[in-house]
């Protein structure tokens, strides 16, 4: 054979061979992709794939949150029996008395207070769980909203407020929960988690003293610019809850209530104590609102 053929016929089969390389090269990456990276490949070109990823894993979301709210729920049942470790914090002759117990190297703070008419007691349910409702009790609110929502009485809620002791207001996300126990009894709830809501702080982790089946909690939320810069301070709700009783005569209000306002460990405790008290105090404005003996519709006060 004339050596020349011979050198073309070599270089195709090494062509060939190359080729059949990249075949099995691309081949073989292709089934050694990670099932994950399939799974948001798929979604990324399929619409209404991404919709069911999106969906099961809300779902999955809205179990983990109704767990925590459950045991949130019983946590506050217990810490609004008074037992002997709490210890009054308010003035003798002072009424409501405020009283703080530690638990986990952390206060809890309980207040009892009374509202007028029962039949307020609907009004009183909406406006604790309004997202906004604060602002008609507490002076240093700002505002709030629901960024995820996983049904009518569960949800992640986001509030503002101004900062008592800086110019840069503070912000929390938490768990929030509406447990209607019966006609008569309603629970309304708070509890932070290690939430990804893209802070400017990120390698800082929040760990819950007090609701410690919140803590593998840590869904996504897509904060605002504000956050992400670095402009607000992010603080932490422990454990908050309201206890609203419709009684014969009144309606009746166990407030529980535990923060980590994220002060530096060199911060002294007592203040530490009254910044707390002083946020807790403010609820008690919920008496003035409610204070004549005639229903109030909560639709006229978010008018004002």
């Amino acid at each position: 054979m004339n050596k020349g053929y011979i050198k073309i016929a070599l270089a195709l089969l090494s062509v060939a061979s190359y080729m059949q390389n990249i075949v099995f090269a691309r081949n073989t990456i292709t089934n050694n992709k990670p099932s994950n990276e399939d799974d948001k490949y798929k979604a990324y070109f399929n619409p209404a794939g991404a919709k069911k990823v999106i969906e099961a894993k809300l779902a999955k979301q809205a179990k983990q949150a109704a767990g925590i709210s459950t045991d949130a729920l019983a946590l506050v049942q217990k810490y609004a029996k008074h037992t002997k470790d709490y210890q009054p914090y308010s003035k003798e002759g002072e009424e409501p008395i405020l009283y703080f117990k530690r638990v986990n190297n952390t206060d809890i703070g309980k207040l009892e207070f009374t509202i007028p008419n029962p039949d307020n007691y609907a009004d009183v349910v909406s406006m604790i769980w309004d997202p906004n409702g604060a602002k008609h009790f507490d002076d240093t609110f700002i505002e709030g909203y629901f960024p995820e929502v996983y049904n009518e009485n569960l949800a992640i809620v986001q509030h503002r407020y101004k900062s008592p002791i800086k110019s840069w207001p503070l912000f929390y996300h938490a768990l929030a929960s509406k447990v209607e126990l019966s006609e008569k009894k309603t629970v309304i709830l708070l509890v932070s988690s290690n939430i990804d809501d893209c802070y400017y702080h990120f390698n800082k982790k929040y760990i819950n003293p007090i609701v410690k089946s919140a803590n593998p909690f840590r869904p996504y939320i897509d904060s605002e610019d504000d956050i992400r810069n670095g402009k607000l301070i992010k603080i932490y709700v422990n454990l908050v809850g309201f206890i609203i009783e419709k009684e014969a005569d009144c309606v009746k209000i166990t407030y529980i209530s535990s923060f980590n306002l994220d002060f530096s460990p060199e911060y002294p405790d007592h203040l530490a104590r009254k910044v707390l008290a002083d946020r807790i105090l403010k609820v008690i404005k919920l008496k003035d609102i409610f204070k004549g003996n005639k229903p109030i519709s909560i639709w006229n006060l978010k008018k004002n």
